[in-house]
C-alpha cells in the first residue's frame, strides 16, 4: 500500500492531500509496528524488513511533502493573498472555479486539514522536517486556525489572517462557502472533513509547540476548542436520529433538531444557512451523503461516531448498500461498520482492493481501524484475499502527460510476473510502473 496511489504531481490540492494524508498514516501505522529510532542512543529493536518498511515510507513520504511545501507540485502551488489575507492555489487565484474554488476561500479547511495532518504525522517520524518547514507549514496552519486578529483588521507587515477562518462562533460549526454567495447562505457538505481541520491543526499543533504543553500553550488549547466545537456542531445538525430510535438508545436529544420524515435519512448531506437537504454536490445517493460526511478515518473519527449512534445509522442507512456498494466508497462504509461491530467488518475488508478504494484509504488502513476498536477478535484463521485480487482484477494506470493509458491485467503487471524483475527484488509493479514506465527486467 506504501508504493500504490502516490501523491499525483498532476493533481489539485484536495487530491494532493488526501493522498499525501494517506501515505502519512500508513507511515504512522508501519512506525507502530516497527518503530523509528527516535534518539541516538535508541537501538533499533524491530525485524531489518519491517524496520526499512518503516523508513521507505517516511522518506516518501518527506519527498512528496517537501516538493509541495517548495511549490514543486505543478497544480497545487500556494501563493499567499494579501486581499484577503490567506494562503491560496495559484490556479484558484486566476480562477475562482478551479480547485474547488480554492481562489475563493472556499473548502480551505477541507484541503488543509488533510495537509496538516501529514505535517504533523511526518514532524513527529522526522524531527528534521519540523526545522526546515515548520514556517511554511504555519501559513497554511494560519490560513484556517488563526487565534488572533478578531476584526480581521490588524496587518502585521505585509500579511494577515482573519481569527480561525471558516468558523462561525454563533453556529456552533464552521461553513464551507468562502465568498461564494447563496440564496440559501452559507453551506457546508463534508462535516467530517471540517472535523479532520481542527484534529490536523491540533495535531501540528502538539508537534510545534510540544515545549509549551504545560497548560500554558493557548495556540494548543484554541485549536481545541476548535475541533470540540466542530465535533459537537456536526452531532447537533448533520447527525439524525428518528425520535422513537434516540429515545430508545438515550440519545442526547439535539439529534432531534430535524423534522421526523428527514431524520430518517440519518444524514444530513449539504447545511445551509437557510435549508438542510439530503443530497450532496456531486450526487442525491445515499451512499454519498454518508460517507462525505464520514471521510477520512484518523483516530479522531471515533469521538466523531459515537457507537450508539453509528450503529443506528450504519444497520438503518448502510448496511443495505453495503453488498453493492462503489469499491472507491466501500473501504469507508466497512469503516463505519467496524465502530458497531468490528469482526463482521473484519471479514467484510478481507474483499478490499487496496488500489481501486478511494485515494485517501487504503486496504490496511482500514484493516488497521477495524482491529483497534473496541470488541475486536482477531481470529488468526480468517483468510485474507489481498493478494488474490492480482488474478482477477484490472490495474488501470493513470497516463503520464502526452502518454497512453495502458490497461492491463494487475497479474501481467506485477513484478513476481516478470523473472528478471523478481530476480532483482522488484515488488509492486514493473511492466508497466505505477507511472506507466516498461522497466528493462520485463518478459
Amino acid at each position: 500500500d506504501i508504493k500504490i496511489n502516490l501523491p499525483n504531481p498532476n493533481g489539485n490540492v484536495y487530491a494532493f492531500g488526501k493522498e499525501i494524508a494517506r501515505l502519512a498514516q500508513l507511515a504512522h501505522i508501519s512506525d507502530l509496528m516497527a518503530p523509528i529510532p527516535r534518539e541516538e542512543k535508541q537501538n533499533q529493536t524491530s525485524p531489518d524488513a519491517l524496520f526499512e518498511t518503516t523508513k521507505h515510507a517516511v522518506e516518501t513520504l518527506q519527498y512528496f511533502m517537501s516538493r509541495f511545501l517548495r511549490n514543486e507540485i505543478r497544480n497545487s502551488k500556494l501563493l499567499f493573498d494579501a486581499n484577503f489575507g490567506g494562503v491560496v492555489t495559484e490556479h484558484g487565484l486566476s480562477d475562482s472555479r478551479a480547485d474547488f474554488g480554492n481562489g475563493w476561500y472556499n473548502d480551505h479547511h477541507s484541503h488543509y486539514g488533510y495537509i496538516l495532518y501529514a505535517c504533523a504525522t511526518l514532524a513527529r517520524l522526522n524531527p528534521t522536517f519540523l526545522h526546515e518547514y515548520g514556517s511554511a507549514v504555519d501559513a497554511i496552519f494560519y490560513d484556517v486556525a488563526y487565534n488572533a486578529n478578531a476584526n480581521s483588521e490588524s496587518v502585521d507587515g505585509a500579511s494577515f489572517f482573519p481569527l480561525a477562518r471558516h468558523k462561525s462562533w454563533f453556529d456552533g460549526h464552521s461553513w464551507a462557502s468562502g465568498l461564494f454567495p447563496f440564496t440559501t447562505g452559507k453551506s457546508q457538505e463534508s462535516s467530517s472533513e471540517a472535523v479532520n481541520c481542527y484534529y490536523g491543526a491540533y495535531l501540528w499543533s502538539l508537534v510545534r509547540y510540544e515545549a509549551a504543553l504545560d497548560g500554558d500553550s493557548e495556540l494548543v488549547d484554541f485549536t481545541k476548542l476548535l475541533l470540540a466545537t466542530e465535533i459537537r456542531g456536526a452531532k447537533t445538525y448533520w447527525h439524525m436520529v428518528p425520535f422513537d430510535k434516540a429515545s430508545a438508545e438515550r440519545l442526547h436529544p439535539l439529534r432531534l433538531l430535524h423534522y421526523p420524515a428527514m431524520s430518517e435519512n440519518y444524514m444530513v448531506g449539504n447545511l445551509g444557512m437557510l435549508d438542510a437537504v439530503c443530497s450532496t454536490w456531486f450526487g442525491k445517493k445515499r451512499l454519498y451523503v454518508h460517507m462525505i460526511n464520514f471521510m477520512p478515518v484518523t483516530a479522531i473519527t471515533s469521538e466523531l461516531f459515537d457507537k450508539s449512534y453509528a450503529k443506528l445509522e450504519f444497520n438503518n442507512s448502510m448496511k443495505p448498500l453495503l453488498a453493492d456498494a462503489e469499491m472507491t466508497w466501500k473501504g469507508y462504509v466497512i469503516s463505519d461498520y467496524a465502530i458497531s461491530d468490528p469482526n463482521a467488518a473484519w471479514k467484510e475488508a478481507q474483499d478490499l482492493i487496496s488500489f481501486q478504494l478511494d485515494t485517501g484509504l487504503s486496504k490496511s488502513q482500514v484493516l488497521h481501524w477495524i482491529s483497534t476498536r473496541p470488541g475486536f477478535e482477531h481470529n488468526s484463521s480468517t483468510p485474507s484475499n489481498s493478494s488474490d485480487f492480482m488474478n482477477s482484477y484490472e490495474l488501470e494506470d493513470e497516463s503520464p502527460p502526452g502518454g497512453v493509458r495502458r490497461n492491463t491485467t494487475a497479474f501481467s503487471a506485477a513484478c513476481a510476473s516478470h523473472g528478471r524483475c523478481a530476480a532483482l527484488g522488484l515488488t509492486s509493479w514493473c511492466c508497466p510502473t505505477l507511472d506507466n514506465k516498461m522497466l528493462g527486467c520485463c518478459d
